[in-house]
């Protein structure tokens, strides 16, 4: 069977998953429009439909999409895995740096996980399962490695998970807000400046 468009599929389906998750981001998963996605994505309607059948499965190939991006961007080897198991501090730091980047150059990721949270449906039940509950397990093993090394402070590594991911996180998820508020536009000076602020906050 032939595609309905002339560029490569992976070219295709890669443009269509970061429009989807531009719209999903903004409007949520009840508010995204297929059109909306369409034009954002420079596409016909039922080319979406032929790669994604559904709105339920694109969301669902969006935030498989987004996770994928966030490991390949993240770039963590198995040397600075290990490193990070073993509870070092400068690893972790590297970790916090790359981590507040990502954030600021892919805000759509906390936002859409945020909004599948508020409607805690079986979306939702379906990201854990698949991709979050081994993040957040990996994630509460190097906090507690980083706690036995005195590198953080002896509380909850659950809470001084989100701790962190909320440090990372809000100035991006909110840019709108912090740009209407301080006059802040989000550029690499911000973002490093940012890393600067979380790492000194967190690993004082």
């Amino acid at each position: 069977m032939n595609t309905p468009d002339a560029q490569p599929e992976s070219t295709q389906r890669e443009r269509v998953l970061s429009a989807a998750l531009e719209v999903f981001s903004r409007e949520g998963f009840e508010g995204a429009a297929m059109r909306d996605i369409a034009s954002i994505a420079d596409c016909n309607h039922g080319m979406i439909r032929y790669y994604f059948k559904n709105k339920d499965n694109l969301w669902r190939e969006a935030v498989a999409f987004l996770f994928e991006r966030m490991e390949r961007e993240l770039d963590i080897d198995e040397t600075l895995r290990k490193r990070l198991a073993n509870g070092e501090r400068d690893a972790f730091e590297i970790w916090l740096r790359r981590y507040v980047r990502y954030c600021a150059e892919h805000p759509d990721h906390s936002r859409i996980m945020v909004q599948a949270s508020i409607r805690d449906d079986e979306r939702l039940t379906w990201a854990v399962s698949e991709f979050i509950r081994r993040q957040h397990a990996d994630m509460r093993h190097v906090i507690r490695a980083l706690i036995a090394r005195g590198v953080l402070p002896d509380h909850d590594s659950v809470h001084i998970g989100y701790i962190i991911v909320a440090a990372c996180q809000m100035l991006f998820t909110l840019s709108p807000e912090v740009r209407r508020l301080h006059a802040i536009e989000i550029d690499d000076g911000v973002i490093d400046r940012h890393a600067d602020a979380v790492v000194s906050m967190i690993l004082r």
